[in-house]
């Protein structure tokens, strides 16, 4: 029996391009499903989560495999909305190639270019598919523009038209016309001359990249067809050519004529390894399901109840039952080699970006690096008694998404859910709900602290009598300011027992109680100095409670005249935006309190730019729609703490009368 040759080609393209649509119509051709679903009736194969049903989005990328000229073909279905990139990147990380989907009128997105970038840094090969040719008005000439705005890519089909409707396509390659029953039709004459520069473009592209063919090509000689494809074949493998396929996934037309060419000039899978190795590359957790893994075999044989070795946990896993899905529609298999996607139930250590592998010392696999997530809501329970549940099931939800993070503030004692978008955090809500917890989301609170700018004397005594034994303590403090970021230093300058030496840790132990709630708003205080110059004890009444006591009252007290002031967050905040757009991102960023530091090129974007400024925190708490709209969806951010700052007069102002109205 010959050996099945095995590819895995991610499907990627902004969203509402139509890639789950493509999956659909593929699999429905190649007899995998006996009907077609829709977005709109909520059927689609690969979009089965109920968030995906209801939204009409996908929002995790899911899997299927159809059978094509002794070739089986995975095909990783991913989210095309930047809120759930994750999923995205972690498919493209499992797969040998990929096919790029484009719509023909809307061309180009900023989540097109997204892709682009995140699989030309994989180094994975990849064809253009125009989908939608059949849209009124649609132009291919406008898409193949925008298309080489960004890279250089070589037309192999364009869509034939008659009275403004589509009718079939030209094969540039050969130049032959079909229709969409792939019956051969005439080559219309209006578009031979279009045709003509497009085979000729293929051809010498592909000739220039070897010796003999450039040679016949030059003299004017027939070329060799076998040469000319193995040539071809490896300049599309080594990117060095970028195919264009055109057809429309709703109507059926091309699809199949595209996962054809996929599966004749991509790559297949390799094996290259001695060991038996799998890549862990994406968790599904259900409440009701239970944890599944899909996992990518990169070398060997992987076998049902057998034990592999997780190589980042350094823990044996015993693998159960192996599948293979088609959406979430379960095929079980006895076997699975290098190419092969399988879903393995239950693994008790495994996360995404694990290894596996029969071999406890190979080297893990280096997974891909995620984006860091920008915007932070504040997650709430309907009461206290939810907190440890919020935690244990944000737990499995993390699992699934490495996009994704959760942390709790001290500060604040805020539980913080950072993630890519408002629509990402909001699924997340969905699904902590069929977990069986009422959650709310609120912006973070600012973690704002207090200081002081002048600096005082102060004596304070603490007496009481309350029959036999009271309290006494005395104390003469010094208050002064710190330079910013110093925190909180305690002198001790008694002399001569004014105060016996067990007492004095007392008298710190006061003054830092009192700073943990400021004279202003009652946040902490910070960046301040205070020394125990002076002080009386009783020989009976005195103990460590009435000095604490009268440490926190002098310091309480005695804060009031050193002219309390409010500090706020500061953060180091990178913004990466289209060159077209930085004054407007400058205008707003000045607008917002932030301060540049300093603009470079970013990275290959030759036409990107990161800015770097320093910004308070309270301005940028829903700063990534805006980021967003200033930049058609282009730009993001991210921000890391940088330090405390003094809040202007006239907003601390504004800070401690809203606190006040609260009271």
């Amino acid at each position: 029996m010959a050996e099945v040759d095995k590819k895995v080609i991610a499907i990627c393209g902004a969203g509402g391009c139509g890639k789950s649509t493509l999956v659909e119509d593929i699999l429905f051709v190649n007899k995998k499903i006996t009907r077609k679903g829709s977005t709109e009736k909520g059927n689609l194969t690969m979009d089965f989560d109920s968030e995906e049903i209801e939204r009409k989005v996908s929002i995790q990328l899911s899997i299927a495999n159809i059978s094509q000229n002794n070739s089986t073909i995975y095909l990783i279905d991913t989210p095309g909305y930047h809120n759930f990139i994750g999923d995205a990147l972690c498919g493209i990380r499992a797969s040998d190639s990929a096919i790029l989907v484009v719509d023909i009128q809307e061309g180009v997105k900023a989540q097109t270019e997204r892709f682009y970038y995140d699989i030309e840094r994989e180094n994975k090969p990849f064809i253009v598919f125009v989908n939608a040719i059949d849209k009124e008005n649609s132009q291919f000439a406008n898409a193949f523009k925008s298309i080489n705005e960004l890279f250089k890519a070589v037309a192999f089909q364009i869509p034939i038209k008659e009275n403004d409707k589509v009718v079939g396509y030209i094969d540039t390659l050969n130049l032959k016309a079909y229709d969409f029953n792939q019956k051969e039709i005439n080559l219309p004459s209006e578009l031979t001359e279009e045709a003509n520069n497009y085979h000729s473009q293929i051809i010498e592209e592909v000739s220039s990249l070897n010796d003999e063919l450039l040679e016949n090509y030059l003299s004017g000689e027939e070329l060799n067809n076998k040469l000319f494809n193995a040539i071809l074949k490896e300049a599309i493998s080594s990117q060095k050519i970028i195919p264009i396929l055109v057809g429309s996934a709703l109507s059926g037309y091309n699809t199949q004529k595209l996962i054809e060419f996929a599966n004749a000039y991509l790559p297949s899978a390799k094996n290259e390894e001695n060991t038996s190795k799998a890549l862990v590359f994406k968790t599904y957790n259900d409440p009701q399901s239970g944890k599944l893994s899909l996992l990518r075999i990169l070398s060997g044989k992987f076998t049902p109840d057998t034990i592999y070795y997780n190589l980042n946990k350094d823990q044996e896993e015993r693998i159960g039952s192996i599948q293979t899905l088609i959406g979430k529609n379960p095929t079980n298999m006895t076997s699975a080699e290098a190419g092969d996607i399988i879903a393995v139930a239950k693994l008790k250590y495994t996360q995404t970006a694990d290894t596996l592998s029969n071999d406890k010392k190979d080297t893990p696999i280096e997974f891909v690096k995620m984006p860091l997530p920008f915007i932070s809501y504040a997650v709430y329970g309907s009461s206290k008694n939810d907190d440890e549940k919020i935690s244990t099931y944000m737990s499995k939800i993390l699992e699934s998404d490495l996009t994704l993070s959760f942390k709790k503030n001290t500060e604040t004692n805020e539980f913080i859910l950072t993630g890519m978008g408002t629509n990402h955090l909001e699924v997340v809500v969905s699904r902590l709900k069929k977990f069986g917890l009422d959650i709310k989301l609120k912006l973070p609170k600012v973690a704002y602290k207090e200081t002081i700018k002048d600096k005082t004397t102060y004596k304070a005594r603490f007496k009481k009598q309350t029959g036999g034994h009271g309290q006494f303590g005395d104390v003469t403090i010094e208050i002064e300011p710190l330079p910013r970021g110093a925190g909180f230093e305690f002198v001790d300058m008694i002399v001569g027992g004014a105060i016996p030496r067990q007492f004095i840790p007392s008298v710190e132990k006061g003054v830092k109680s009192a700073m943990e709630k400021g004279a202003l708003v009652g946040y902490p205080m910070t960046d301040i100095k205070v020394k125990l110059i002076d002080g009386m004890y009783h020989p009976v009444d005195s103990s460590d409670f009435s000095f604490q006591m009268a440490g926190s009252i002098a310091f309480k007290e005695g804060v009031l005249k050193c002219r309390p002031t409010l500090l706020e967050p500061i953060l180091e905040m990178e913004v990466f935006v289209p060159e077209e757009n930085v004054g407007d991102i400058i205008g707003d960023i000045n607008a917002r309190r932030g301060k540049m530091l300093k603009m470079e090129t970013y990275g290959k974007r030759h036409n990107f730019k990161q800015v770097i400024v320093l910004i308070p925190e309270a301005e940028i708490l829903e700063y990534a729609p805006t980021l967003r709209s200033l930049t058609a969806g282009r730009g993001f951010f991210r921000a890391k703490f940088f330090g405390y700052e003094e809040v202007p007069a006239q907003k601390a102002q504004k800070i401690i009368e809203s606190f006040k109205a609260q009271e």
